[in-house]
């Protein structure tokens, strides 16, 4: 009778890889058309590359199969703790393998690229930790000998390999074992004078190495990950169109809106075939349209993913509700620094890992995200080569795309161009859509379509006044308004002025909601649960409300801010177009918004001011477009510093790495998705030190509060590599500075 050998404690080595092999199908499945797609790209045969791909999965955990690894596992399973430092990775034993199995694939089928290179050897070498050139993820075993192998052991993972390449029609290679330490040969190939190096620099272009590098290891990834957890893969959506509206009328019975069909706006989304830029003012149904341009999309290509891309967190969370909503609970993730809290308790711990590591990777048939976790992917970070396979077969929605500074930008037009190629689908969407930006958008995505909704140009939703006062003397016109029984909101561009504001109309006992981003995510969330509730009459906020909450007011009293973001912020008025005598009232900015939006003091925020001290009385969408082309006249991105440099660092990040190295600790200031003047600090308040401490790490995340960095550095406690710090803090005003004027400078 054969031994069991253990690929984990609770899994054999026979079931996780015949398990894993089973997710390569499904996968590979889902992936047909990027393989064929990049094979046209990168020169490679498809089949060539499924056998290619097949060896990663049957020998990426070979080497588990020494007297060590074994020992450690009858360790685990006897109920006892190993010793770590006794482990060898397995890793590079199953590399050394995969190079003999490779070359001698090379030699029966021919190269996969036109270089000599054991690209299935890589991916195997990283299907774990961060590779690099210093091999720091392998420090111990340069100085350690190699285990004994289990002989036993190797005969029936090879026989099980040859087993699975038969069912696929292929023959296993007849490969020598390998010789030696291992770990020389990892040295040989990835060193810091290795083969791999002297090729980088001759190659003729590197994207090609690195697209179908990515691809091949974002497959033994979920091969791997699946065949641990026993899971089938849900690669992809099985709705169309039609299931979608249903649920969009549905919607909009529940919330007792009248449904009259599709807008032609959103008709002409749903038959666009290809790339897409869609402006529409807010209240369109862009959200709605762009779903149905993605389930058109995915139809089209066979078979993909939907990721849809906000600024913050805050809109992705809202975003994220409604797409599980129309598109079922499971099919939907969610993935920013913070998103793991929103399911921590709802399932066994490692349920929510798992659901973490898929969701961030983009593994979720729709994922909604900020776009920083696109970005990450460009600098070789996380689990990269995942994103980068999966993004490259998605549709990609990027919502809000106005509201992004030249840096974010810069990294978004060189992402956008990068997987575009690929054949990743993009729906770019803003309600308010400068000339400059658009023309920027054009030139990334050649031939891609316009849509403009032209049906609601005419039309005018709100009155719009100026005021030549500062926000701060308009509260006896906010009283009156709320005792008038309109739903109010107040929008300064600074979180002091909002919490003075808040605290002045308090003692006018009108029961006010301040909301701002400098609260804990614990009472952030209660906010916008509260305010999304429509039971808030007098809403005092930052620019944090200006996209995508659902919220929906009668008067708006805001501090001027550029024309884009008055527009949005107007947004919240009047949202559905169903009530009269709505307003905005548009009053002179302080000293301190001047500091926020123009600190290069290019007149901004006074051309602003004067365009719509000049604008009709009730503007309609064509008047605040035409407020937006005439504030931004003559601006050229292009010739923008911030721009261009991160144009460069996109490209500059992955020729540092070679292509495929991992880049486990980014430069902290130029491997960055957002650039400030004032960078901020997650802490804890203080007055949480003794609930904090008696939590789990992961419920901590819940009172954590960002801060500027150089309030930080006065005001830190550091216990347990647990950051508190100093400052006043209740859940109505939120976080305050102690004794520290420069609070004028905490924005949104």
């Amino acid at each position: 009778m054969n031994r069991q050998f253990f690929a984990k404690p609770d899994q054999s080595y026979k079931s996780h890889i015949t398990a894993a092999y089973r997710a390569w199908q499904e996968t590979v499945s889902g992936k047909a058309g990027l393989i064929e797609r990049t094979g046209d790209i990168c020169g490679f045969d498809p089949d060539r590359f499924l056998q290619s791909s097949l060896l990663t999965v049957v020998l990426h955990d070979i080497g588990k199969n020494t007297l060590g690894f074994q020992q450690m596992m009858d360790t685990i399973r006897a109920g006892k703790r190993p010793n770590p430092e006794k482990n060898y990775r397995h890793e590079i034993l199953s590399f050394a393998f995969t190079v003999s199995a490779a070359f001698a694939l090379e030699k029966e089928q021919g190269g996969l690229l036109d270089v000599r290179l054991p690209i299935e050897a890589l991916a195997v070498l990283g299907h774990h930790k961060a590779i690099n050139p210093d091999m720091a993820a392998f420090h111990r075993e340069l100085a350690a000998q190699p285990p004994t192998w289990c002989t036993d052991g190797i005969e029936q993972a090879i026989e099980l390999a040859s087993d699975i390449f038969g069912k696929e029609g292929y023959n296993l290679p007849t490969f020598p074992f390998p010789k030696g330490n291992p770990i020389h040969g990892v040295q040989k190939l990835i060193g810091p004078n290795g083969y791999y190096t002297k090729l980088h620099e001759q190659f003729r272009d590197p994207d090609i190495l690195r697209s179908t590098y990515a691809l091949m290891k974002g497959i033994l990834h979920y091969s791997d990950w699946h065949g641990s957890a026993g899971t089938p893969v849900n690669y992809c959506l099985h709705s169309d169109k039609r299931d979608l509206l249903a649920k969009i009328q549905g919607r909009c019975a529940t919330r007792g809106i009248a449904f009259t069909g599709l807008r032609p706006f959103q008709t002409e989304c749903a038959s666009t075939i290809g790339h897409c830029i869609a402006i529409a003012p807010t209240g369109s149904g862009k959200t709605e349209g762009s779903l149905l341009w993605a389930l058109g999309n995915l139809k089209d290509m066979g078979s993909g993913k939907l990721i849809y891309l906000l600024p913050t967190m805050v809109t992705a969370n809202s975003i994220f509700r409604r797409l599980e909503a129309f598109f079922g609970e499971g099919n939907v993730g969610l993935t920013h620094s913070n998103a793991s809290l929103l399911f921590a308790g709802e399932e066994e711990d490692r349920s929510v890992v798992r659901r973490a590591l898929y969701d961030k990777t983009f593994m979720t048939p729709v994922t909604v995200a900020t776009v920083d976790q696109l970005l990450f992917a460009g600098f070789n970070t996380g689990k990269w080569t995942v994103i980068e396979a999966n993004a490259a077969n998605s549709t990609i929605v990027i919502d809000e795309i106005h509201a992004y500074d030249p840096w974010t930008l810069g990294l978004l037009t060189e992402a956008i161009r990068h997987f575009s190629r690929l054949g990743a689908r993009f729906l770019l969407m803003s309600a308010t859509m400068p000339k400059y930006v658009l023309d920027l958008l054009v030139d990334a995505l050649p031939g891609a379509k316009v849509i403009r909704d032209e049906t609601l140009l005419s039309s005018a939703r709100n009155g719009f006044q100026t005021i030549d006062i500062p926000l701060g003397e308009a509260v006896d016109s906010v009283i009156d308004a709320v005792e008038k029984g309109k739903k109010t909101l107040v929008v300064a561009n600074n979180v002091r002025s909002c919490q003075d504001l808040y605290g002045v109309f308090t003692e006018y006992e009108l029961d006010p909601v301040c909301y701002h981003s400098k609260f804990t995510l614990r009472d952030r969330a209660a906010k916008e649960a509260l305010i999304e509730s429509e039971s808030t009459r007098l809403l005092v906020a930052t620019q944090v409300v200006e996209v995508s909450l659902d919220i929906d007011y009668d008067l708006m009293f805001t501090e001027c801010a550029p024309p884009d973001a008055i527009v949005q912020r107007a947004g919240r008025v009047n949202r559905r177009r169903e009530k009269s005598n709505t307003s905005i009232s548009v009053y002179r900015p302080s000293d301190v918004s001047e500091k926020i939006y123009d600190p290069d003091q290019t007149g901004l925020l006074n051309r602003s001011f004067d365009a719509f001290c000049n604008a009709p009385p009730r503007p309609t969408e064509a008047d605040l477009n035409a407020i937006v082309e005439s504030v931004y006249s003559g601006r050229d991105i292009l010739r923008d510093s911030r721009y261009r440099e991160a144009n460069r660092q996109y490209k500059d990040s992955q020729d540092q790495r070679m292509a495929i190295f991992d880049n486990p600790q980014r430069d902290p200031y130029s491997e960055v998705t957002r650039k400030t003047d004032y960078p901020q600090v997650s802490v804890i308040p203080m007055l949480f030190r003794d609930t904090v401490m008696s939590i789990a790490p992961i419920e901590r995340r819940w009172y954590e509060v960002k801060m500027p960095a150089w309030y930080v550095k006065k005001n830190r406690l550091v216990i347990d590599d647990v950051t508190f710090c100093d400052m006043e803090y209740d859940s109505e005003l939120g976080a305050r500075f102690v004794d520290a004027p420069e609070i004028s400078y905490m924005v949104i």
